[in-house]
């Protein structure tokens, strides 16, 4: 299958005056062009470096082996997951749906070796947070006045709510954009994102009638990630 343009042009156009380079231990792609969702796609480069070499090119992400390794290790212990911002599952998901242009090395074979062995233990952590804090966070959604906290709360929330149905079938979270379309490529089923509908259509009612539904809504969707879990 031929390789989309825009991962074309970082090959030939960027990736080809860092390849010789022999600090670089694996070079991949991802991005919307990859997953089928744009035209767009990012270059990232692994330097097998106890830093980031300071003339590494701006137009590639740049991580040492050892900070790349450290991410497959975090989630390997059901770590680095449960906030939408925590930088192990954004890289290493997106490792995963990405395809590799470089690896002289072969240490990105051996990371994506490690990487298609899904770990158990984000597994069973994301599903055990999500069921141990479904009270708690109806609460928290039925109490919030502040809009900054009821979307602080629901982001949280959701975001583990999808880390652990993703990681149930063996995949990591993507990441919130396009994440309808990620549940129905790997067959998670139509229930999650239809309950999660239902949450932001209370989310969104009156505050005297959000109390008492936004609260329900998301103990629905919870019952529902775990029934599929």
């Amino acid at each position: 299958m031929s390789l989309p343009h825009a991962v074309l042009r970082l090959s030939t156009d960027v990736l080809a005056e860092i390849n010789d380079d022999e600090r670089l231990a694996f070079a991949y792609a991802h991005g919307p062009a990859l997953s089928g969702f744009g035209e767009e796609a990012e270059l990232v480069c692994v330097w097998e470096t106890d830093a980031v070499p300071a003339d590494a090119s701006a137009e590639a992400v740049h991580l040492t082996v050892a900070r790349f390794q450290a991410h497959l290790e975090a989630l390997d212990r059901g770590e680095g997951w449960r906030y939408p911002g925590d930088e192990a599952l954004h890289v290493i998901s997106r490792f995963a749906e990405g395809t590799l242009l470089a690896d002289d090395s072969e240490l990105g074979s051996r990371a994506r070796a490690e990487a298609t062995e899904f770990p158990q233990a984000l597994a069973d952590a994301s599903r055990e947070a999500v069921a141990g804090e479904v009270e708690v966070i109806a609460k928290r959604l039925g109490d919030a006045s502040d809009p900054w906290e009821l979307s602080e709360t629901l982001t949280e929330g959701l975001h583990r709510a999808y880390v652990a149905l993703f990681a149930a079938g063996g995949y990591f979270f993507p990441g919130h954009e396009h994440r309808a379309a990620f549940v129905e490529r790997y067959v998670l089923g139509d229930e999650v994102p239809e309950a999660e509908a239902a949450v932001w259509a209370a989310a969104t009612a009156p505050l005297p009638e959000r109390a008492e539904a936004l609260p329900a809504a998301w103990r629905a969707l919870a019952k529902t990630v775990l029934d599929n879990c």
